[in-house]
């Protein structure tokens, strides 16, 4: 029943990338090929390239501070984040301004704490805790709106929010997490071989795998499920650009 829904879902919205799953687990895996990844990469290459990638922190260290950070995997206070925010990156003004960002974001639980973090493409029987989707803002917003069908829930947009953040945010705030792909992610550490793979009309939409049995079970009710049309994303090129500025000098 669940494979039909997804396939339903997945057709009718036009998703052509593959469905991530996450899991935090103690269990031991033994079969599997490590990548010297950032958790942005490593997200990436589940969808993109299909393969499972899992991060056991005891063996394998993160590769980006931040992470180390965000998953708690390193002392890293605050003060040494806003340095690299601040000073290298000038993603902020001054600390006082990166403190505000940095107490706002969900943060990791302490159960969560030290367990391998396991990122692969979901398959019917799979019961991860999170459920990752890269789309276009139309697709996006029809997932809102099948979320929203029988309980209205609010969506907090961070700006500047790093991408390893949508592995685990629902399971903080229970509500769909929308991340529009930091630019340094997508730019700089969103790269295998040398080549950028986030494409630059996708963002990220992760909710709860219980949130996403939900949204299936809201396609035939919904019109936001239920609509079939073209979701092909709009693009703007110079031509565009020079059309409505000739438009505009009218």
């Amino acid at each position: 029943m669940l494979a039909k829904k997804i396939k339903q879902f997945k057709n009718i919205l036009k998703i052509n990338n593959r469905i991530i799953g996450v899991e935090f687990t103690r269990k031991k895996y033994t079969n599997y090929n490590h990548f010297r990844d950032t958790t942005c990469t490593a997200l990436a290459r589940a969808i993109i390239k299909n393969t499972m990638v899992i991060f056991d922190n005891k063996k394998f260290p993160q590769l980006c501070s931040g992470a180390n950070y965000f998953f708690k995997l390193s002392k890293i206070n605050n003060n040494k984040v806003c340095d690299v925010y601040v000073k290298e990156e000038h993603v902020f003004a001054d600390k006082k301004t990166c403190n505000f960002f940095l107490n706002n974001l969900p943060k990791l639980p302490n159960e969560l704490k030290n367990k391998s973090i396991v990122i692969k493409p979901f398959k019917p029987g799979d019961k991860p805790q999170v459920i990752i989707l890269l789309i276009n803002p139309a697709q996006a917003g029809r997932i809102l709106g099948l979320l929203n069908y029988d309980q209205y829930k609010t969506v907090k947009i961070h700006p500047n929010q790093p991408t390893c953040l949508s592995i685990f945010a629902p399971l903080i705030t229970k509500e769909p997490h929308c991340n529009f792909i930091d630019y340094y992610d997508r730019y700089y550490q969103g790269r295998i071989n040398g080549k950028k793979i986030w494409p630059e009309n996708k963002m990220i939409v992760s909710i709860t795998f219980n949130n996403f049995k939900k949204i299936l079970n809201n396609l035939d009710k919904s019109p936001h499920g239920s609509l079939k049309t073209d979701l092909s994303p709009q693009v703007v090129d110079e031509i565009t650009i020079k059309k409505f500025d000739n438009i505009n000098r009218l």
